[in-house]
Formats: structure tokens, sequence, C-alpha cells
């Protein structure tokens, strides 16, 4: 608890600043005072703060090197455009002189986009889970001048905020407790810091046991891995534990929920798994179990207050379990992964051979592929941007923006767009109800009243029943009146701040996506021949064009040139930029940038067959092999805190602005699929594609790298069990005969593209 952590030091006079310490005056006049630097950047979260009294600075060497000159503590500020807690902070911490003030004379302060720099964000959440068992945004973190952590601790309301007990900690208070720490107990808090560091790089010792063999050795086989199909089980038997049966979704009660595309994606596929599978993991009873799981997930999900009725879109996540309390901002990777389960879900459950628009489901996927493919999200460039935001002004010319303005209704506005003869309806059919949805227990700041959050809280068969109409106009009702409020809204309501970062890692998934549903939105006449594959080839070509540049300064991760030249013969000194906004980012991809863009160039190739994304894909993965992975060595190699010799995708690379930031392998799926679990596939897909053995042994290897994780925590890393099953069953190539004729090979195409996934696939042209 933050309580804890500010009552192990002692206390001063309230709003008193400490002495500085020799060192800090010592080095305080060397050097000229700090300003903001925020101006200088290309996030768009980071620009919003160019403008307040806050001296914010870059992670850098230099920034690194005046803390050390200045012996001051760095404080670190990590947030997102889209979150509105962050906004808050932003509007009432940041903007207020007395803390700025504070920050500037006692601290070095750096801002972090917590999408520029996810491996930051990653670190450092863990940090304040362990000292505080809280994670999230905005996440304030103070260090040592050496960058060993000591305090963190996330939202902290604004200052002289009174609550039921009187004043709350703000964070001129923590800064000021912080500081005193520092002055007074310098070593002690170094000590412990030290120790904190400690703790983090044990962290991210996942997937770091050493594989011994030389190099070049006898390749490593299935039958290496002890992990097992029997695993697969245990995975489904422990999510089962986790499942709440009344409003599907998983985790304990009273938790937020969040949707967990790759837990869900993962139950799906296992009922596409081959039937000597599906009898290892429990037959299909238990198969169904999973399916069960997924499906009824979903269907509260598309039905609550995480979806956009309206303008299509879901939330990010919910602050109860009826999935009702969304927090608002909308995530377009996490809304492109969903947009694939939905698919899967779609495909697999379909009645009948044919697919048609009326199956369960294909309005969220047929609406989830229209709102990634609007102006809202896809940039006339052709990329996407990363998120809308929660918050926004709820009618032109007002001065605040409030949390989900966007998004809520009250009865009267309700009943003034609809008309009287439909509102009752729209308004049972929605849950609206005349003083607002939402309970008083989730509005604590009184933000919601007479609000109504929509919701499909009446199916159209109750309804119909109710009033005595055919459900057919019923379903008209409800189509009209939707209509007639997404007119209101876009009329009347301010869109909410985009964050127009176009992130290669999320475009990746869009590109995947779209790639996907193509097949599905022709099948039953929604889209124009290719609509959503042109929208999918654009975003590509414009990170091609722009983010895949030459950069002379880039080095493998061995170091070793001529080892190097053996393992690979890939695309020279091209490597990819984390994002483009007016310009690409100097912020270089991390691995799971590649990993995405590479599933999302690979779908793109079997949804088109044309070659230049296929040999894309491979550069992509060749320089992701280059800056990434963690290639076992000869035996008597000696591992180190940044290499681990032991296979698998490291996030970020080798070289580091201070190696007090550890270095992250991870293998679990924490909501979306683990950098490791796509790579693996990838290289698995690639390697049947080109026949390339090479690429299928660092797949095994990757998996080999996480085997006491997936044995002891599969629920977690269920994405890299199902690289597990690959392993075992080996990749589903798929070979269409081109010289059988245009349309025979388009009508087996058209099939393999509306199969739901199950194992994981290759398709491969013969000429």
């Amino acid at each position: 608890m933050m309580s804890a952590q500010l009552q192990q030091q002692q206390s001063g006079p309230d709003g008193a600043a400490p002495p500085a310490s020799g060192k800090q005056s010592q080095g305080s006049g060397a050097l000229p005072p700090l300003r903001n630097r925020a101006s200088e950047s290309k996030s768009p979260y980071v620009l919003l703060h160019a403008d307040t009294p806050v001296a914010w600075q870059p992670i850098s060497e230099e920034t690194l090197a005046r803390a050390k000159a200045e012996n001051k503590p760095i404080y670190m500020h990590i947030g997102f455009l889209a979150d509105h807690l962050c906004h808050l902070t932003t509007r009432d911490t940041f903007h207020n002189s007395t803390t700025a003030a504070f920050l500037n004379e006692h601290f070095i302060p750096i801002i972090i986009d917590r999408e520029e720099r996810p491996d930051l964000d990653t670190i450092y959440q863990n940090y304040s889970v362990a000292v505080n068992s809280t994670s999230g945004w905005p996440l304030h973190v103070f260090f040592t001048p050496d960058l060993e952590p000591f305090f963190g601790n996330t939202f902290l309301p604004a200052p002289g905020t009174v609550g039921e007990d009187g004043e709350v900690c703000d964070l001129l208070t923590v800064s000021q407790s912080n500081l005193r720490l520092w002055v007074e107990k310098e070593q002690k808090c170094r000590e412990a810091a030290a120790k904190e560091l400690e703790g983090l790089e044990k962290f991210v010792q996942e997937g770091a046991l050493p594989i011994a063999r030389t190099f070049n050795a006898t390749a490593m086989s299935d039958s290496d891995l002890e992990v097992d199909l029997d695993h697969v089980e245990l995975a489904v038997s422990r999510i089962a534990k986790l499942f709440d049966p009344v409003h599907g979704g998983f985790g304990q009660p009273g938790e937020p929920k969040f949707p967990n595309p790759a837990r869900l994606s993962f139950l799906l596929r296992l009922r596409e798994c081959p039937v000597t599978v599906r009898d290892i993991i429990g037959g299909d009873e238990d198969v169904e179990k999973a399916t069960r799981m997924a499906l009824q997930t979903l269907n509260k999900m598309k039905n609550s207050g995480l979806r956009d009725h309206i303008g299509e879109g879901f939330m990010r996540m919910s602050s109860t379990s009826d999935w009702n309390m969304p927090h608002f901002e909308k995530m377009v990777g996490d809304n492109a992964l969903l947009l694939g389960v939905y698919l899967d879900a779609w495909l697999g459950n379909r009645q009948g051979a044919k697919l048609t628009s009326e199956d369960e489901f294909a309005d969220v996927v047929l609406g989830l592929a229209d709102y990634l493919v609007s102006p809202v999200i896809q940039q006339e460039n052709g990329g996407f941007v990363s998120s809308e935001a929660a918050y926004s002004y709820y009618r032109k010319g007002e001065q605040h923006m409030t949390n989900g303005a966007f998004y809520l209704w009250t009865r009267r506005e309700f009943d003034d767009v609809i008309g009287p003869e439909a509102s009752n309806i729209a308004a049972a059919y929605w849950n609206v109800q005349e003083d607002g949805n939402v309970p008083q227990d989730r509005d604590p700041s009184d933000e919601f009243i007479n609000q109504n959050i929509l919701s499909a809280g009446n199916d159209a068969n109750e309804l119909s029943t109710q009033h005595g109409l055919p459900v057919e106009e019923i379903h008209q009702i409800i189509s009209s009146a939707k209509e007639n409020l997404l007119a209101r809204r876009d009329k009347e309501r301010v869109r909410p701040p985009r964050d127009t970062k176009i992130i290669v890692g999320i475009n990746g998934m869009v590109i995947s996506a779209l790639s996907r549903t193509q097949a599905a939105a022709e099948a039953v006449g929604h889209s124009n021949d290719k609509e959503y594959i042109r929208h999918a080839e654009k975003a590509a070509q414009f990170i091609m064009d722009n983010l895949w540049l030459n950069d002379a300064n880039t080095a493998d991760a061995d170091g070793d040139e001529a080892r190097h030249k053996n393992w690979c013969s890939g695309p020279g000194n091209r490597v990819l930029h984390r994002y483009w906004n007016n310009g690409p980012s100097e912020t270089l991809a991390f691995a799971d940038d590649y990993a995405f863009l590479i599933e999302g160039l690979l779908d793109l190739y079997e949804a088109t067959c044309s070659k230049p994304w296929l040999k894309w894909a491979q550069d992509l993965q060749e320089t992701q092999n280059r800056l990434f992975y963690d290639s076992p060595s000869p035996v008597d190699a000696i591992q180190t805190r940044r290499r681990a010799y032991s296979g698998g995708f490291y996030s970020t690379e080798l070289q580091t602005i201070s190696n007090n930031i550890p270095r992250l392998k991870s293998g679990m799926d924490i909501l979306i699929p683990s950098v490791n679990a796509v790579s693996a596939s990838n290289l698995y897909r690639l390697g049947s594609l080109f026949d390339e053995p090479r690429y299928k042994q660092m797949a095994l290897e990757t998996i080999k790298a996480f085997e006491p994780e997936l044995m002891e925590h599969h629920w977690i890393h269920q994405s890299l069990l199902a690289g597990a099953i690959t392993a075992k069953l080996g990749v589903e190539e798929v070979r269409v005969e081109a010289h059988l004729g245009k349309e025979l090979a388009q009508s087996r195409l058209a099939h393999l593209r509306l199969r739901a996934r199950g194992r994981t696939r290759a398709l491969i042209e013969l000429q």
C-alpha cells in the first residue's frame, strides 16, 4: 500500500521542503535550469504536456547523466492519451504551479507515453504491483539517480482533494515525503532501491533457462519438449475455475474485467483441433465446455455496456462483473484482436454450410470491421490510429471534457431523438432509465447522474411478446433508433480526442483481422470486392514506405558478424521505427511490432496470394531474429543480465541507455498474445512457406525456452501452449495448385478462408 511506503519515511512540517543535500547543492549551479522539453516529442500524449509548468525531460543518456551530476532523484510519469485518469492528472496536477515548482527544483521529471515505451511500462507496472498490489495509469515512480526505483503508485488525486477522512495524499505530498527520505536517508534509500531492482531482474528471468548445445549441433525435435498436450487440459481446467458462469469473463469476484482476446481465442481454437488432440485434452465434452466459456463471454460482451451499440467498437475494460460500467477509452489493437475472435466464433458456430449475415456474431464482426476502416480510425495515409479517448466535450462550446460524455444519454434526450412511439421499446431494449442506469456506488464523484450507458438488456423476442408486435417490427424499430441516435451524436457531440500515433504492432493486428474478415464479408454480400483488403494493403504499404527505414547503426544482438552471417541473410540495415506521427519516431520498433506486423502480412498474403507481402514478412522476420532472438549458444557461454542464451525473443534490443533497465523476455499472455507465442507461430508458418528448417527450429527453441513457465503457469501462457500443439502436430500445410484452373483454385481458397482458426496454417501456392 502507498500509505505503508509513506509511513516508512520520516514526516516533516506540512508543505515544507527538506534542505537540499550537499551533493545537490554542489551540482545544481553547474547546469542551466531545466526547461519543459515535451514539445520535442512526436507522442501526442507527451505533447499534451508541453504547456504545463513541469520541466519534463525525455528518458535519455543526457537526462540520466544530469540526475547523477546533480545527485537528484528522478520522478517518472507514465500514462497514455486515451485514459481518463491520465487526463485528470494532466489537468489538475501537472498544471498546478506549486506541484510543478517542487518537482522542477528537487527532481528530474521524466514523462513516458506507455504506448511509445511499453517495455518501461511493463517493468514499472510490475514494480507497482510488488510494492502496492496495484497497477494502472497514470503511474508515478521515483528513482535514485541511477534509475533504481524506490517508490511507485498509480493515480493520485488533485492537490487539496478532501476525502471522507480529510485530505488525501496527492503528488505534491508524496514528492515531499520522498525527497525527505532521499535527503535524510540517501544511503538506505539506495540500498532499498537496489534490492527492488534485483526483484525486477528476477521478474524478467522468464524464459531464461539456458539451453546447452553447441552451435550448429543436431537440431532439437519436438520429442525434446517436456511440455505436452496434457498441459493444455490442465490450462483449460484452471481457466474454468476463473470463469464467471453468470456474466462470462474471467477473474476474481469484484475485480475489473477485461475482454482477454488471447484467452478467448485459445478456447475457441480447441474445437478446431484434430480428434487426437481433443481426446487428449478431455474429449469432445471438455472441448465443448471450453467453447461454451468463450461463446458465453462473447455473447455477454456484445450485449453489454462495454460495446458501443451506436457506432461500434468495444471499450477497454469494465469495472463491474456484468461488463456494464466501462472505462470508455477504445483501444484500436484490442478491437482488432476482438474482431479476429468474433470472426472465429462466427465461422465456427454458424448454422449450416453457408454463412449468412443473420448468423450469431455476424453483426459484431461486420460492425467492428467497418469501425476499424472508418475515417475515425484509419487516416487518409492508410495508417490506423492507436485509440480514442474516454473523455470528451458533451456538446460543442463546453469548457471541460468529461468521462464518457460521447456515449451517455439522458432519458429525455433519448426520447427526443427516437420519438414517443418507439421510445419505450428502444429504452427497454437498451435499458435506458428515467434516473439513469449507473449504480450510485459506481459513481462516487457524481459524474453520471441521470445518465445511461446503453446495453442490450432485453431480447427482441421478449419485447415482441411484451408489446404484441412481430419480431421483425421490433428489429426495425431498434435499427431505426440506432440510426437516429448515431445521427444526433455525430451532429451535436464532440468526438473524443484520438491518439494519432500509427503504431506498427497495432497496425499489424488490424491488417491481420481485416485480411481474415474479407472472405466472410464477401460471402454475405456485406463488402465490395476486396474492400477490407484494400484498407489492409494501404496500411501495410504506408508502414513499408515510412517506417521501414535504413539504419546504419543497427548491429546484431550477438555482436558476432561471422555467426550472424551464418544464421541469416536478411534485408541489410533496414529496421522498423515504432510509430509515425508527423514523421517516424526516434523510438525503434520492439519485438512485438515485428511479430504482429509479420502475422498481419502472412494473413494478408493468405487473403491475396500477393508474393511481395510474403517476401516482406520474411525480411522482417530476419531482422527480428537479428535484433531480438536469444539464440542458444555453446555450453561454456556465460549468462549476463541481458543475454540468457536460452532461445526465444527479448522484447527489447541488447543495447540500452542504462543497464538498470531490465531486458524483458515474456511468454505470458497479458490479455493479448505474447510476443513469443506470435513469433513462434510466424516462424512455423514461414518455415513451411519457404521450406526453411531453421525457422521451425527457432520456433521450437522459443517454446522450449518457456517450458518451466508453461508447465507451472500454463493458464497464463495459453498462446504458447497453442504453439506446443503445433510443435507436436506440425503446421497444417494447405496446398493450392494454380494449374487446376482459376475457378477451382479460387473455390478451394474460399473454403480455406472461411474456416475458423485451429492449427497453425500455411497456404502454399503451387505453380
